[in-house]
């Protein structure tokens, strides 16, 4: 086992040079400042703000007069997960069109209410999960009490 981890280890090594390697050959380096502070927005973003509500909602949930059950807890969290996420890869796309573009077709469909559609779908899913496993686990036991 530690002679897999030690070849596993180098080749993740090996790969991540070979990377850095490819990134500095082939762009400028306005442009890879420019890849570092979005990779630090990204993580400020993450830990900063998605995380922070994730943590607040699980809170809340928790505090909310009875104790709410894990799997609601899990469907609110990974849909609160996934709208973040879909913001963080919408929301440059939504910056880019405003400011405008040279070629008009890189970016031709309307981000911003999309955005809006897909986080009220998501929403009304997983509600429909919640409300489905509040069902299902109400049926199991009120048959269990027969």
């Amino acid at each position: 086992m530690k002679l897999a981890r030690v070849i596993l280890i180098t080749f993740g090594v090996l790969v991540l040079i070979l990377g850095v390697v490819v990134l500095f050959e082939t762009n400028t380096l306005k442009k890879i400042a420019g890849l570092a502070s979005w990779l630090i927005l990204a993580l400020i973003v993450h830990d900063g703000i998605i995380a922070g509500i994730t943590f607040a909602t699980a809170f809340t949930l928790r505090k909310a007069g009875r104790r709410v059950p894990t799997v609601v807890l899990a469907i609110v969290q990974g849909a609160l997960v996934i709208a973040s996420i879909f913001a963080i890869v919408v929301v440059p796309e939504i910056y880019k069109k405003s400011i405008g573009v040279k070629n008009p077709t890189v970016l031709p469909l309307d981000y911003g209410p999309s955005l809006v559609v897909f986080w009220v779908v998501l929403a009304a899913l997983a509600a429909v999960g919640v409300a489905l496993y509040l069902v299902r686990s109400r049926m199991r036991r009120v048959a269990a009490v027969r």
